[in-house]
């Protein structure tokens, strides 16, 4: 900390310079920088390309800014006094000299950049050839946004060509850095800045965490992976005449099709896109340099019943407002709403509209402009290059490589570009929701496939009996010291079938199974299968409002629970409390022997409903999905042979009970006649889930990813098979787990192994 004399010409940071240099502190080592080039051909003048430089830094002074700190606070001033020129670094001699400058290039711009001692722009001349160079240039944001530093090189090049032609160049007014804080300083004193902050405070009421297409999070990275392609001329043009169609803008109409994209992929209706803008609302401020720029939430609701018209309409409404005010800080916004900045860098994907005119014009040498990072990229990044000289309009994904590797991004990159060709071909009239995701090749890749041969279609309690006549002594299901054969599983799960059909219950009823994950939950899926109803599996925490929607939505006849959870369940749906005296001994009155059509209300076929889950409603309200019995058989097949399950193999039941992967461990143990290992409610995953694998010789699981993680894999030796889903994998993940766990010591010869030997029965 300095506490010497302040340089006269040195002012404080603007708003903006100030979030930058937070988020800096933030990011640690990674630099939030701008790096570009442009790739020259022709015979370069390269002192006179240096001179002009000069001249151009000094005249914005972002060029040669310098970060002071004076008794704490941050103050900035232009100084050359370390200015030592541009470098010139010669590739010609190496293998590829191309890849070789690109490599040099990110090594340069992803060094940590000290902000009070490192220079905060650096520029390169870069020969890659005897007549081709990269001329780099790069500068950390606390200096300079992405509008300043193009138009600094612009600047550059007006610079060197009115050289090379011998003539004088024209004179540039600009703001200086102190201009610039005070008009910002200014602004955020004004009546504008209030009646800013009410439009945003009003628009992001409510505002819903971002949509992704990974479905997950990961830190920051300086150095995405990227998909690019220009737009076919036929889907130029179809974007051009959108947008005289509906009186807007391509980047109006690009901006609906991407919302609606990703409410596509991800079934999200309220889809918000973080829009970068300049925050130049003034001739003066648009030629000067400085940090300015900022990050704005467009907020949209697609829905699929929503139009493409009224979609294209509300992009319109959204951008033209975002624009009015585009100077409040996306840091007021975040704070304004509660947000910690720190954890939530982005409203949603980012939509960048990148600057029309790519081509900088050194003398009679015409350059191409490459953006090769515009700062640090958390998920998605879609930038849009206008089409300029023959050119059609430029579709670039930046991702984060943590969340995307190069395959997925280039399909989801192919799969935006077929929507949009969608999009624009279709009538105004046409609802969102109907546009085709997949393309012809995708389709054909996707969903033209068979597996393994066709099963005959059996109903689940012709599964489950199966399984049973197998070998009734074998272990069923197995909970912490209790065990039931299948041969007592499936007697005690008749007679209570035969006290449901008592009830009324029968084929195409729905019983409401209201139990956590327990030999109960076991035993009344059994027996409400049997009766020929569809079981609705319910976690008894669930609140309560959820439960009573899922209970009216599916008109449930009945519902089982115990006296544990009875009290907190909804009425007046009557309940059948499993595990009273009154219960066991009418259980014991009735006969234990199959079911079949003939004890039930109505026969069963393979076409009727065998269960009912509902969605997590995280998208809105929880939606019922019934699923009938044809596809069961085949499901069992598939598990048997695919992870070669055995009689004597033991699987974990750990889903919560109202997921689908809660059916699919039941058919993974009942399919094959192996043993149920049920976790306890209370063990999601960590040192308890672990230590039950070990104790109980668990062979197979179904385990989410996040849990997966908590898991210690080195000593469980008996679990082969590991399966993992709902939701995305880290990459470490299933490296972790495909290393062979640590062997056991050895045991004497004559002991056995009980690695894979069922428990004892009682």
């Amino acid at each position: 900390m300095r506490s010497g004399a302040l340089p006269s010409e040195a002012c404080r940071l603007s708003a903006a310079q100030k979030g930058i240099w937070f988020a800096q502190q933030l990011a640690g080592e990674l630099p939030i920088t701008i790096a570009q080039y442009v790739e020259i051909f022709g015979e370069l003048d390269i002192d006179l390309l240096e001179a002009t430089s000069r001249v151009a830094a000094r005249e914005f002074g972002s060029g040669f800014l310098r970060l002071v700190d004076h008794d704490g606070e941050l103050y900035q001033l232009v100084d050359d006094s370390s200015d030592s020129g541009i470098p010139r670094i010669d590739f010609r001699a190496e293998d590829d000299p191309s890849v070789a400058a690109q490599q040099w290039m990110r090594s340069e711009f992803s060094t940590p950049i000290d902000l009070l001692h490192d220079a905060l722009a650096v520029s390169a001349i870069l020969r890659v050839g005897d007549r081709h160079y990269y001329w780099y240039s790069r500068v950390h944001h606390i200096a300079l946004d992405g509008y300043g530093a193009m138009t600094l090189m612009q600047r550059i090049a007006e610079l060197y060509s009115a050289a090379a032609a011998g003539v004088e160049a024209p004179p540039l007014r600009v703001l200086d850095l102190a201009q610039i804080v005070e008009i910002d300083a200014a602004y955020r004193n004004s009546d504008r800045f209030e009646a800013d902050r009410r439009y945003w405070a009003e628009r992001t009421s409510g505002l819903p965490e971002p949509a992704s297409l990974a479905g997950r999070s990961a830190p920051v990275e300086a150095h995405p992976r990227v998909a690019s392609a220009a737009l076919s001329h036929d889907v130029a043009s179809m974007l051009d005449s959108a947008a005289t169609k509906h009186n807007s803008s391509a980047a109006t109409v690009l901006v609906a099709a991407l919302a609606g994209f990703l409410c596509r992929m991800t079934g999200r209706s309220d889809i918000v896109l973080s829009l970068p803008v300049s925050a130049r609302t003034t001739a003066p401020l648009r030629r000067s340099g400085g940090m300015l720029a900022n990050v704005v939430p467009l907020q949209l609701e697609v829905g699929a019943d929503v139009t493409i018209g009224a979609l294209i309409h509300s992009a319109k409404l959204e951008l033209t407002g975002a624009l009015r005010r585009q100077r409040y800080r996306r840091e007021d916004i975040c704070r304004d709403l509660g947000r910690d900045i720190s954890r939530n860098r982005s409203f949603g994907p980012t939509l960048n509209i990148m600057p029309a005119d790519r081509e900088i014009r050194l003398g009679p040498h015409l350059g191409r402009l490459h953006v090769l990072t515009s700062g640090l990229v958390d998920d998605l990044f879609v930038n849009i290059y206008p089409s300029v000289g023959g050119t059609t309009t430029h579709i670039d994904f930046q991702a984060n490589p943590s969340l995307y590797d190069d395959d997925i991004l280039k399909c989801h990159h192919d799969r935006l570009l077929s929507f949009l060709d969608r999009f624009l071909s279709a009538d105004a009239g046409s609802r969102v929701g109907d546009l085709d995701l997949l393309g012809p090749d995708e389709r054909r890749n996707l969903l033209d496939r068979t597996g393994g041969p066709e099963h005959p279609a059996t109903t689940l309690p012709q599964l489950l009996t199966t399984a049973a006549a197998h070998n009734r002594t074998a272990p069923a299901v197995t909970y912490e010291d209790h065990h039931l054969s299948y041969e007592q599983l499936d007697t005690a799960s008749s007679q209570l079938a035969r006290i449901l059909i008592a009830e009324g219950i029968g084929t195409e009823d729905t019983v409401a199974i209201a139990l956590p994950r327990s030999l109960e939950a076991i035993l009344a899926i059994w027996a409400t299968t049997k009766t020929g109803a569809a079981f609705l599996p319910i976690d008894p925490n669930y609140p309560k409002d959820r439960i009573t929607h899922m209970l009216s939505d599916s008109r449930a006849a009945l519902g089982v629970t115990t006296t544990e959870h009875a009290t907190t369940l909804p009425e007046p749906l009557p309940w059948l409390l499993i595990d009273t005296p009154d219960l066991e001994t009418r259980c014991t009155t009735m006969d234990s022997g199959p079911i079949t059509d003939t004890d039930r209300l109505r026969p069963l076929h393979t076409t009727n409903t065998a269960y009912l889950l509902y969605t997590s409603g995280s998208t809105g309200t929880p939606k019922g999905v019934v699923v009938t019995h044809q596809g069961l058989a085949n499901l069992a097949a598939e598990q048997h042979e695919r992870f070669t399950i055995t009689p004597d193999s033991r699987t974990l039941a750990v889903a919560s009970p109202s997921f689908d992967a809660s059916v699919f461990e039941l058919l993974l143990a009942a399919g094959s006649g192996a043993t149920m290992v049920i976790a306890p409610p209370t063990v999601f995953g960590g040192d308890e889930l672990t230590q039950l694998l070990h104790t109980n010789h668990v062979t197979h699981a179904v385990i989410t990813p996040a849990a997966l993680a908590t898991i210690d894999p080195t000593h469980l030796h008996t679990l082969h098979t590991v399966l993992s889903a709902g939701e995305a994998c880290t990459p470490d993940l299933p490296t972790r787990w495909a290393t062979p766990p640590t062997p056991p010591p050895p045991t004497h010869p004559a002991a056995s192994s009980t690695a894979t030997a069922p428990p004892k029965q009682p």
